[in-house]
């Protein structure tokens, strides 16, 4: 009887996704310790034996006009590591500085008057993003790890207390179908979208993961939580239409920029081939007359 309830369930309702951030908070959190912990274990590769789980997720301010970051999870690991897990869903051009912002305070929020700074614990960044860096565009691996090292021999690393790990969810699937046994891998597919067939036989073997699901099928029949959770994905499709349009009208205005320093320079080949670009784009004779404020015979 259960059992057909469930798949009734099923058909009717789609499970939330755990990537949106509403249900990424609820989901790990204090109440969720071990579903929490093991999704740490993962990530991080490693053995948790201690594991405080920040419910606060406000980053301390030391004036009351410096920035508030609030953390998506905030970890302490055996007593040595603070982690935060950060999920972002749309592309952003601050991007790398807001990864920077949230180690540095995570540090120096660690400092007390009259302490050593080797009482600080490692800062480890996670960041979960729901696009394809152009950066690690050319990188196949669902997973970067970055620290500071010396330009010309990067063998070298200036310092273990600071790590940001960038995993790429697109990427996510082309790891999982190589190694099937993938822990992180698994956590990753559960993340994206636990409605597959995929995550559907992962939790045939991973416990944690199914204890999620499980979690996710009540937020799902939690009428306050679906809706919260609809709205924010409303605003995040709103907010990535946003980006988009205001990404398209910045490079059309960095191509006419770019054309009328062309033509100051009188580099008419460039010129040439310019416009021979935005002829293949699709751009009428009279909007390339405009764009290059040519006439009909300079254009000729």
């Amino acid at each position: 009887m259960i059992k057909n309830e469930e798949q009734n369930f099923k058909k009717e309702k789609k499970l939330l996704k755990p990537k949106n951030d509403i249900v990424f908070q609820s989901l790990f959190s204090s109440k969720n310790e071990k579903i929490t912990k093991a999704f740490a274990e993962a990530l991080l590769e490693e053995k948790i034996d201690k594991i405080v789980i920040n419910s606060t997720k406000e980053l301390y301010r030391e004036k009351p006009d410096d920035k508030l970051g609030i953390l998506d999870l905030e970890l302490d690991i055996n007593n040595k590591e603070k982690v935060d897990v950060e999920i972002q869903l749309v592309e952003r051009e601050d991007f790398s500085n807001r990864l920077l912002y949230y180690f540095s305070r995570l540090y120096a929020g660690q400092a007390k008057r009259g302490s050593d700074y080797d009482e600080c614990k490692r800062v480890v960044i996670i960041a979960i993003i729901d696009y394809e860096l152009e950066l690690t565009k050319d990188v196949e691996e669902m997973e970067t790890k970055w620290k500071l090292r010396e330009t010309k021999n990067p063998h070298l690393v200036l310092t273990d207390e600071i790590e940001i790990c960038i995993i790429e969810l697109p990427k996510v699937r082309r790891e999982y179908e190589k190694n099937k046994n993938n822990e992180k891998a698994q956590w990753m597919m559960f993340l994206d979208n636990p409605n597959t067939k995929e995550v559907e036989d992962i939790v045939k073997n991973n416990e944690e993961i199914k204890d999620a699901v499980v979690e996710v099928h009540k937020m799902t029949e939690d009428e306050k939580m679906r809706k919260l959770a609809e709205l924010r994905e409303k605003a995040i499709m709103d907010e990535k239409a946003i980006e988009k349009a205001g990404f398209r009208k910045g490079k059309e205005k960095g191509i006419e920029q770019g054309i009328a320093q062309g033509l100051k320079q009188g580099e008419e080949k460039k010129t040439k081939q310019i416009i021979n670009k935005l002829k293949e784009k699709g751009f009428s004779k009279e909007e390339i007359m405009k764009m290059l404020d040519l006439s009909e015979n300079e254009l000729k």
